[in-house]
């Protein structure tokens, strides 16, 4: 009895301090830099319009960067900060568009393409030509194909 709960206390230990850990992570509250950096990363650069204001070079991106983090630091939520920015240039300055109004086709579009591609790989299975069946002298034959190599296999 003792051997088995020695077995399994190591397991049980690792599962609970893995479930504080992960609670910890998915609990916490961001860091004001972490907000930065994701905010950054959600706004398209007015300059480059090809890169997030993160990953762009650009004055611009810098500015914007600063002024995220000023509003972060100011107690504004995401909501406030990525509303003022589309206030400001429009909604295209939003790297992921909300699911809203025309931008609803945006997000569905990919799922209709997957939805079809897949029904067309179903009907597809579904029309593929069914196996003929073996009639009785096609069946005696095999049976005696099958005899015939199981014969040779028990010979050295």
């Amino acid at each position: 009895m003792r051997e088995k709960l020695r077995r399994w206390a190591y397991p049980l230990a690792a599962l609970a301090l893995t479930a504080v850990i992960v609670g910890g992570v998915l609990t916490a509250a961001p860091r004001p830099v972490d907000r930065v950096d994701a905010l950054s990363h959600r706004l398209r650069c007015p300059v480059c319009q090809g890169e997030s204001v993160a990953d762009s070079p650009s004055e611009t991106a810098t500015q914007i960067r600063d002024q995220v983090a000023e509003m972060v630091a100011a107690g504004r939520t995401d909501a406030e900060i990525l509303d003022h920015y589309v206030a400001r240039y429009g909604r295209w300055v939003l790297l992921d568009p909300p699911l809203a109004g025309d931008m609803v086709l945006l997000w569905l579009l990919p799922v209709g393409a997957a939805a079809g591609g897949l029904a067309v790989v179903v009907s597809r299975r579904r029309r593929a030509a069914p196996e003929p069946e073996l009639g009785e002298s096609d069946r005696l034959m095999l049976a005696a194909e099958v005899a015939r190599v199981r014969v040779g296999e028990d010979t050295p």
